[in-house]
C-alpha cells in the first residue's frame, strides 16, 4: 500500500461520520473549500473522546506576603507584596490587601511573577525526546521525517499532552505549538483537544508535514478558522506555521495572503541564510511576522526586521545542539526587535527548562560582546515574560502582573538549596531557578500546578500513554 493510501485510510479511521472531508477530497478530486462539508467531526476516535475533563475553576485567590516581580515598569517590584485574583483576572497588586471570600495563599518565601512565555515548540516531537543521534543518518531531521509519517492522531495527542504537562510543570503558562506534522484534519483536532483540555494558553500554528509536498492545506486552515470556537478555547489562538517562499515563491505568497485575509498570524523558520532578505525583497516581511532562529541574520536584515515590526523567536539550546550557530541576541535587541524564547523540540533540547534557556541567552550575549554587562538579568527575564507575550501579540492580556490583565502567574519557592533566599531577584531567577522550584502555576485564574504537583493532569497516565504511542511508532517506522 502506498504512503498516500495509508494516510487516507488513517484519516477515514479517525474522523467520525460527520467528517468535514468529503469523498471527493479524499480521492484528490476537489481543489477548493467546497470539498469540505459544513463542520469538523464532533470527535476523533473513541479513545480521545473519553479524555475530556473539567478544568480547575477560576478561583478567587489572595496571594499574601510574597516577593512580587510584576514585570510592569510602572508597578515595579514588591519585596513583600500581595496579588488578588478573581474570575481569571488580576484585580489588585499591592501591600496589605484584603478580600472577602478569597482563598488566602501564603506567599512567604515565594517569588510571584508572570508565567513564562514559550514562543515556538514542535510539541508533536515530545515522544522523541533526546533521540537526535550522533552520526549521519540518525540526526534530528532524519528521525522526525522518518518516524513522523507513522504518527496517528493518538500519537499526536499523547505527544502534545506530554509536552504540555512538562510545560506547566516547568512554569510555562503560554506556548506556541508549531504543528508541522498535522497529516490530516484529525491530527489538528487531536492537538487542539490536548491543548484545550490542559488549560494552557497559547497559539496553535498549522504547518506542513515532511513528505506532503511542501503545501499548506489551505482548506484545513480555513476550516480551522471557521470552527475555532468549537475546537479550541478563549485562550487558544490560530496561526500559520508557514514554509516561506524559498523554492516555492508562488505557492508561498498564496498561503501568506490567505493567512492575512483570515487575520491569522504567520511564523516562519529563518534558519538559513537569505531567508529574511528574500522576504524583504518581495515586500513580504510584515508587522507581527515571527522569524524563528535568525542565526545568520545580517545587520541589514536585522534592521529590516525592526523596520517592518516583525519579531524573532530564539532557541539557543537547539541552535547550538544542531550546529546552526549562535543567535545574534544583542544585535536584535539593540535594533529594537521584539524577541521571545523557544523550546523548539525536546528531541534536541532534552527538556523544556526555560530558566536554562534564559540563562544561556544572557551568557551568549555577554560572551559574544566580551562584556559581563552586555545583557542584564532583568532584560533577559523580560524576554521570557512580557516581551515574549508581545512577540505573540498577547501583551495586552498577559506577560506582566498588571491589574486588568489575565491571571497567568507562577510562584517559585526559595526554600531550596539552589535558591536559598532572595538577594538580587532577577539574577536569582535567570541564573539559579529550575522547574523544581515552581510551586504553583496559574493560567487564566485556574491553578494547574500546586504544591509542586499538577492539579488536573494525571502525570502517570500521560507518561503511560506517551510510552505506548512511542512504542507503536517505533515499531511501525523500524527506527
Amino acid at each position: 500500500m502506498s504512503k498516500q493510501s495509508d494516510q487516507n485510510n488513517q484519516n477515514q479511521r479517525y474522523l467520525s461520520r460527520r467528517s468535514f472531508l468529503s469523498k471527493s477530497v479524499l480521492l484528490g478530486a476537489a481543489a477548493g473549500v467546497a470539498g469540505y462539508t459544513g463542520a469538523f467531526a464532533d470527535a476523533i476516535s473513541a479513545p480521545l473522546q473519553k479524555q475530556d475533563q473539567s478544568l480547575p475553576p477560576q478561583g478567587h485567590y489572595l496571594i499574601k506576603n510574597a516577593y512580587v516581580l510584576t514585570m510592569d515598569a510602572k508597578l515595579g517590584d514588591l519585596p513583600q507584596g500581595d496579588v488578588l485574583v478573581q474570575n481569571g483576572e488580576i484585580k489588585q497588586v499591592g501591600q496589605q490587601l484584603s478580600a472577602n471570600g478569597a482563598e488566602v495563599i501564603q506567599g512567604e518565601g515565594m517569588i510571584v511573577m508572570p508565567g513564562l512565555v514559550e514562543t515556538h515548540w514542535h510539541l508533536w516531537t515530545s515522544l522523541l525526546r533526546s533521540m537526535a543521534g550522533d552520526r549521519e543518518g540518525r540526526g534530528y531531521f532524519d528521525i522526525t521525517r522518518t518516524v513522523g509519517q507513522h504518527y496517528t492522531p493518538e500519537s499526536i495527542y499523547a505527544a502534545t499532552r506530554l509536552g504540555i504537562a512538562e510545560a506547566i510543570h516547568s512554569g510555562i503558562s503560554t506556548l506556541h505549538d508549531w504543528s508541522h506534522n498535522a497529516r490530516g484534519p484529525a491530527f489538528a483536532e487531536a492537538s487542539l483537544q490536548a491543548l484545550r483540555e490542559a488549560g494552557i494558553r497559547g497559539r496553535y500554528s498549522l504547518g506542513v508535514p515532511a513528505g506532503k509536498g511542501g503545501l499548506v492545506d489551505l482548506q484545513l486552515l480555513e476550516r480551522l478558522k471557521q470552527d475555532w470556537p468549537r475546537l479550541a478555547s478563549d485562550i487558544l489562538h490560530l496561526g500559520l506555521a508557514w514554509p516561506g517562499i524559498n523554492d516555492r515563491k508562488e505557492q508561498g505568497i498564496r498561503e501568506l495572503k490567505l493567512a492575512q485575509q483570515l487575520g491569522i498570524p504567520v511564523s516562519v523558520h529563518a534558519s538559513k541564510a537569505g531567508v529574511i532578505s528574500g522576504l524583504m525583497q518581495e515586500d513580504l516581511l510584515v508587522k507581527g511576522m515571527q522569524l524563528i532562529h535568525c542565526k545568520d541574520a545580517t545587520l541589514s536584515e536585522i534592521q529590516g526586521i525592526a523596520k517592518a515590526g516583525a519579531v524573532a523567536s530564539l532557541s539557543p539550546f537547539s541552535e547550538l545542539r544542531i550546529g546552526y550557530g549562535i543567535p545574534p541576541v544583542k544585535e536584535l535587541l539593540d535594533a529594537g526587535v521584539t524577541i521571545g524564547i523557544s523550546t523548539d523540540t525536546t528531541t534536541l533540547t532534552g527538556n523544556a527548562d526555560l530558566f536554562a534557556v534564559l540563562k544561556i541567552l544572557l551568557n551568549l550575549a555577554n560572551a559574544l560582546n566580551r562584556s559581563e554587562f552586555a545583557l542584564s538579568a532583568k532584560r533577559t527575564l523580560e524576554i521570557g515574560t512580557i516581551e515574549g507575550a508581545r512577540s505573540l501579540g498577547f501583551s495586552d492580556h498577559i506577560g506582566s502582573l498588571t491589574p486588568g490583565k489575565r491571571a497567568d502567574l507562577i510562584m517559585l519557592s526559595t526554600n531550596a538549596l539552589n535558591m536559598g533566599y532572595v538577594t538580587e531577584s532577577y539574577q536569582l531567577i535567570v541564573e539559579a531557578a529550575q522547574p523544581a522550584n515552581v510551586h504553583t502555576v496559574m493560567v487564566d485564574g485556574r491553578i494547574l500546578k500546586r504544591n509542586y504537583t499538577l492539579t488536573h493532569l494525571n502525570k502517570d497516565k500521560i507518561l503511560a500513554e506517551a510510552k505506548n504511542e512511542f512504542e507503536k511508532i517505533m515499531k511501525k517506522s523500524g527506527w
